[in-house]
């Protein structure tokens, strides 16, 4: 994706501070009025955060549903499994309709929708420029040269390398390469999705009132402890330290922040974003530090936040203005950060 990442931090903490005291994996109701639960998964750690519900919780049932939801997530998307579904895509050089799991046809439809949106700054075929500049499995301490660049972005057009097919009239959902080379990664992606699957199981066992966190990607319902929304703290975009920029309080919906100050890679003496443009082949280097998107579901924030990242803050701005987008932009400059928003995320601001 334009700002597609493999190993991608994502800026932001619970401010209502998840303490969560847990002897192993197991779901346990340490107070009276909620679950909390934590573990790793997709590379990264998860942790989830759910009020008591009205009804009986099978707490055993509840943590083996969550554990399968986060199993399907690794299962389907992760470009380390090597028997993944997309591990075993990417290795195919067919370009025949292959055929797809829902789950993998749902991420597939958000990537091509916010590609399509973005102007083709998200772009799930950037897996050779990642490996290239040592943001994925293969790391390799030299600048790529201009040849292997341009040979990379051969394999690179999500528009025009993949189509998807939806699932119609009993036909299964299927996606094609139209250039057996082509790779797909969709880590800018999937774990927002996976905080999606996990608070459907939440929502199956009775659970109204819940945060969700992957790697930093959230999904929230209902209200906190006070009966107030999910206050959640932006990080300011500092790579010596950490502080809070701004507290937002967010109440069902997804939220998360991509930045360029905790994952990037030092070559020669220089510091390089892990946020790759697909139309240069390069890692970007405008000076927008960080964007927070809040959106209906964390696989959408998830994506937007990467390719508003992509486009910089005037662009970003002016696609999150036109299109209803709440993000909130966090610049570098050399008197310090400069903060903007959008109008959608000033009204959501506002209601809460």
């Amino acid at each position: 994706m334009s700002g597609l990442i493999v190993r991608r931090f994502i800026s932001l903490f619970a401010v209502f501070c998840i303490t969560i005291l847990l002897g192993g994996c197991d779901l346990i109701a340490p107070q009276t009025d909620h679950y909390v639960l934590r573990g790793t998964t997709m590379g990264t750690s998860y942790s989830i955060k759910a009020l008591e519900s009205e009804g009986k919780i099978n707490k055993e049932q509840l943590y083996l549903d969550i554990k399968a939801a986060l199993d399907e997530a690794t299962g389907t998307f992760s470009n380390w499994e090597e028997d993944s579904a997309l591990s075993r895509f990417n290795k195919s050089p067919s370009t025949r309709w292959q055929e797809i799991s829902p789950a993998f046809a749902q991420v597939m439809a958000e990537a091509s929708s916010i590609h399509h949106l973005s102007g083709g700054a998200f772009d799930v075929t950037l897996a050779p420029l990642i490996d290239l500049w040592g943001f994925g499995p293969n790391d390799d301490e030299t600048f790529p040269t201009d040849l292997q660049i341009r040979e990379a972005l051969k394999q690179v057009g999500q528009s025009d390398l993949l189509e998807v097919r939806p699932a119609k009239d009993g036909q299964s959902a299927a996606l094609r390469k139209r250039k057996g080379t082509v790779t797909v990664n969709l880590s800018a992606i999937a774990k927002g999705y996976g905080a999606d699957l996990i608070a459907r199981s939440l929502e199956k066992h009775g659970f109204e009132n819940y945060l969700v966190e992957i790697g930093g990607d959230l999904l929230t319902r209902g209200v906190n402890e006070q009966g107030e929304p999910w206050r959640v703290g932006v990080e300011k975009p500092d790579a010596l330290g950490r502080s809070v920029q701004l507290i937002v309080p967010v109440r069902d919906m997804g939220l998360a922040t991509s930045g360029d100050y905790r994952n990037y890679i030092e070559k020669d003496g220089k510091r390089l974003s892990h946020i790759l443009d697909p139309k240069t082949g390069r890692p970007v280097t405008h000076d927008l530090a960080s964007v927070t998107i809040l959106a209906k579901s964390g696989m959408r924030a998830d994506g937007l936040a990467t390719a508003l990242l992509v486009l910089g803050e005037e662009a970003g701005r002016k696609l999150a203005t036109e299109h209803g987008i709440a993000a909130y932009f966090i610049r570098r400059t050399a008197d310090g950060f400069v903060t903007s928003s959008s109008p959608a995320f000033d009204a959501l601001m506002e209601k809460n």
